[in-house]
């Protein structure tokens, strides 16, 4: 048995839209090209050297950010891989501010029987709070059904939180105590927070993930080499930790090497485990055990 990978955004030759490739393969991202232009067994094939069991990977609509990839990319990315479900989880969403109330309705129900393992909302990214829909914050309902159809559904809800460096970012949107309102609101909800506030709002992250029994954290896209400046108390939380690479976003072009990064951190290695493949095992899980 070996490793999950919670947190890639992986692309594939024939799903990826023009603006995702020219959003990751230009001057912010640097994603060599043969990187994007893969297929999923060449993936699988990158799995299996790594010994990663399978991986998350997020096909959520974007299309404030690059303009072409809407709901619908979620259904094809799911149908792309389907002949490796065991080695694929899908983190779908739908942007719930461009949207109506019935529209969310169908692409979310669309989605699930799709088979993706997760939904995601990107705060900076789709500008808004993740607690948009409380009436103090605008009574965005579109937001609240989301959050009702994951709880009831047994999907987690990931939550980006921290900076973006993409152009149209609103960084404003990344911190993490909006979701402290989700946590109370939604008890049964299994709540992600992905990339745990970096750079700026680790402590508050940290802080949440300790008091709130229904927040993890995601530690995708922190260098392995600097986890422990970042979270120097990582051992206390490691029973609410998942491992996440962010490959192949800035910087992170190596899957493996990224994994043997984190797993060569000073920590205990029971610790480890949980992060790498006990709490992420629990928590997402891949195309093939879904419905």
């Amino acid at each position: 048995m070996g490793f999950i990978d919670a947190h890639t955004h992986i692309v594939f030759k024939d799903t990826i839209t023009q603006g995702l490739f020219k959003l990751m393969s230009g001057n912010l991202w640097r994603v060599p090209v043969e990187k994007l232009l893969v297929s999923p067994r060449d993936v699988v094939t990158m799995l299996d050297d790594a010994n990663i069991d399978y991986v998350g990977v997020m096909a959520f609509p974007l299309r404030k950010i690059v303009g072409d990839v809407t709901e619908e990319y979620t259904i094809k990315v799911i149908n792309a891989v389907r002949e490796y479900a065991d080695r694929f989880a899908i983190i779908g969403g739908v942007e719930v501010n461009e949207l109506s109330l019935e529209e969310v309705k169908y692409w979310l129900e669309k989605q699930y029987e799709s088979g993706i393992s997760a939904i995601k909302i990107h705060p900076v990214h789709q500008w808004l709070k993740p607690n948009a829909y409380r009436p103090e914050e605008g009574s965005l309902k579109q937001l609240e059904y989301v959050y009702q159809f994951a709880e009831d559904h047994g999907l987690p809800v990931y939550i980006h939180t921290g900076t973006s460096i993409a152009p149209r970012a609103r960084n404003k949107y990344g911190d993490p105590i909006y979701i402290d309102d989700v946590a109370v609101d939604f008890t049964r909800l299994t709540i992600v927070m992905a990339h745990m506030g970096r750079p700026i709002w680790m402590s508050t992250a940290f802080q949440l993930v300790r008091i709130r029994p229904n927040i993890y954290a995601d530690l995708s896209s922190i260098p392995p080499r600097k986890i422990l400046d970042y979270v120097p108390r990582l051992v206390e939380i490691s029973d609410k930790a998942i491992y996440g690479s962010d490959y192949p976003g800035p910087g992170i072009y190596d899957i493996k090497a990224n994994l043997q990064e984190f797993l060569n951190i000073p920590i205990p290695k029971e610790a480890i485990k949980k992060i790498v493949d006990d709490n992420p095992r629990r928590i997402l899980k891949p195309l093939s055990r879904n419905r």
